[in-house]
């Protein structure tokens, strides 16, 4: 056991102490100093996060909100944690742990700087549940309780996490996010140490948000980037902290304003986002705000000087209430950069959309003869609006091996200029089980997709113990000329790289019919291996296919086709 243990009411026996005696005296890492008496509570009701919860009366938080008789209980036993953020840079000098009904029988309350890479504070095989006190140094941003062995093999439950320290030590790096180095070598800095963007864009629930990014801290992403910032949004960013990311955070802009004549659009908006700055620019979790997106494409060029001129505008007014973080503005096309050097100079630097061109982006910031560094800050498989028709006059959505691949060649774009590329934030980590959902999301109605693993491999992270089903192929027969209402045979081979049983569902979407995206289920009648029967849909039409290979362990594989009815 590492660190000075204290202490454990109530359960220890004559033979755990004298273990506990022995183990302690064999630590030989950095010696804890005891907690002083002016050392102040650092966790109580700061933001939580954990690998899974029970139930909804048994969440992260309870376990940092002060009162023993509540509490977080994990919904399953094997490798689970606990972290709660304790802020900017802090000295911590002791860390309890009282336990509920499951206690871990081998646990390590580590700290990080990051909430990725993590060192161990303290450490038993032996735990006895009670309360567990102990003694550390240690200086970071998060405080985690990694359990490994339940006493109960059931889960485990912790009803307090108390952190102490000071915040009055000096942090080991001078704080804040800024653009560093010149022309060519230029990087983001955090807290004095370089960083690489390495994110995705979030579209699922602000809501859900302490839900889902532990998930995006465990594919290796430190940052999310949003479109929009307002009232609501405290909670995404405490949530960020909890699971150690950076907020890229949008400043939305409307579309189709007169951004020449509209001075009243322009005066109500930045003044909501004065409020919204100084409400959020001491979070620990901003990375930096982006101005508007993709605004300008589209646009005649007086209002595209205007846009950029507002831009500019609008960045000198963040400046001026948070200096300690950059601004940047999104657009759709490398051009748009010209504008922004032209008209909006107080951007620290820019920000790019980029799908099926991304491998692009470099040669057209070196014949733009930009000045400044850019942040991808979409990316992915190319866009319907990149692809070419498919027999049935549709657009043809690339399968999930080729979406994969497309993930993985957007980051060697990304590598591939160094000192000029500040990273990405690929798109998108969304829930949605929609026509776009499965074009470009990297779950789908909450299961992984092949694009999800890549990103994890891109980005270095957590090796996946099971992997999507890959659909190599689908055909439909007839696709062409079909009746309302007769069968079509859909044959597919399908492989699942751990050797899982597969099902299928079938779904439909009309939206080359009537604009509806959304995806209708399509009872189908296994007729053999791999080969379904489902009946045309009634209305006529182009209609898109998907066939959804699942392996019943949160992931799928999904390859979509047409048929025209006739």
């Amino acid at each position: 056991m590492q660190g000075a243990r204290r202490a454990s009411a109530g359960r220890l026996t004559i033979a755990t102490m004298m273990t506990v005696a022995l183990v302690a005296a064999l630590v030989t890492a950095q010696a804890p100093v005891a907690a002083r008496a002016s050392d102040a509570v650092l966790s109580q009701g700061r933001s939580a996060g954990a690998s899974s919860v029970a139930s909804r009366s048994t969440p992260a938080a309870a376990a940092v909100d002060g009162d023993g008789r509540t509490g977080w209980r994990s919904a399953r036993a094997g490798s689970q944690w606990l972290q709660v953020s304790i802020g900017p840079q802090v000295d911590v000098s002791q860390v309890s742990l009282q336990w509920g009904d499951a206690p871990a029988t081998a646990y390590e309350v580590q700290i990080s700087s990051n909430g990725k890479t993590w060192r161990t504070l303290a450490s038993t095989t032996r735990g006895d549940g009670g309360t567990d006190t102990y003694d550390v140094a240690g200086t970071g941003r998060h405080v985690r309780v990694l359990a490994t062995v339940s006493a109960t093999g059931t889960g485990y439950s912790l009803s307090e996490l108390t952190v102490r320290g000071s915040r009055t030590g000096s942090p080991s790096a001078t704080p804040g996010v800024r653009l560093a180095g010149g022309a060519g070598s230029w990087h983001l800095e955090v807290d004095g140490r370089p960083f690489m963007v390495e994110g995705v864009t979030y579209g699922a629930p602000v809501a859900e948000a302490a839900t889902h990014f532990p998930d995006i801290a465990s594919m290796g992403a430190n940052t999310v980037r949003t479109w929009g910032t307002d009232t609501g949004s405290g909670r995404l960013f405490d949530a960020a902290s909890a699971s150690g990311l950076h907020v890229v955070a949008g400043l939305w802009l409307d579309h189709g304003v007169d951004y020449v004549g509209d001075t009243a659009y322009k005066t109500a908006t930045l003044a909501s986002i004065r409020s919204t700055v100084a409400a959020y620019r001491d979070r620990p979790s901003l990375l930096a705000w982006d101005v508007g997106n993709e605004v300008m494409l589209g646009q005649g060029e007086t209002q595209r000087v205007a846009y950029a001129r507002f831009v500019d505008e609008v960045a000198r007014t963040i400046h001026s209430i948070d200096p300690g973080h950059p601004v940047t503005s999104t657009d759709a096309w490398i051009g748009a950069l010209s504008y922004y050097e032209e008209h909006a100079p107080s951007l620290d630097f820019y920000s790019v959309n980029s799908y099926g061109g991304v491998g692009y982006l470099e040669d057209g910031w070196i014949s733009g003869g930009y000045t400044k560094p850019y942040l991808v800050t979409e990316t992915g498989p190319a866009g319907s609006w990149e692809v070419p028709d498919d027999a049935n006059g549709i657009p043809l959505e690339p399968g999930d091996e080729a979406k994969a691949r497309a993930y993985t060649a957007a980051w060697q774009a990304v590598l591939s200029h160094p000192g000029v590329a500040l990273g990405a934030t690929v798109f998108n980590y969304g829930l949605e089980n929609d026509e776009p959902g499965v074009w470009l999301n990297l779950r789908t109605d909450g299961l992984r997709r092949l694009s999800y693993f890549a990103v994890q491999r891109a980005y270095g992270g957590e090796a996946p113990t099971n992997t999507s089903p890959v659909v190599r192929s689908v055909t439909l027969s007839p696709a062409s000329g079909v009746r309302p209402g007769t069968p079509v045979t859909l044959t597919t081979s399908v492989t699942d790289p751990d050797g899982d049983p597969v099902t299928y569902r079938v779904y439909a979407t009309s939206r080359y019919v009537d604009g509806d995206e959304s995806l209708r289920p399509m009872p189908a009648t296994t007729t053999g291996p791999g080969t379904m029967t489902v009946q045309a849909p009634s209305r006529p039409g182009v209609w898109k296919i998907y066939v959804y290979a699942l392996d019943g362990r949160g992931n799928v594989g999904i390859e979509a086709r047409s048929v025209r009815v006739v």
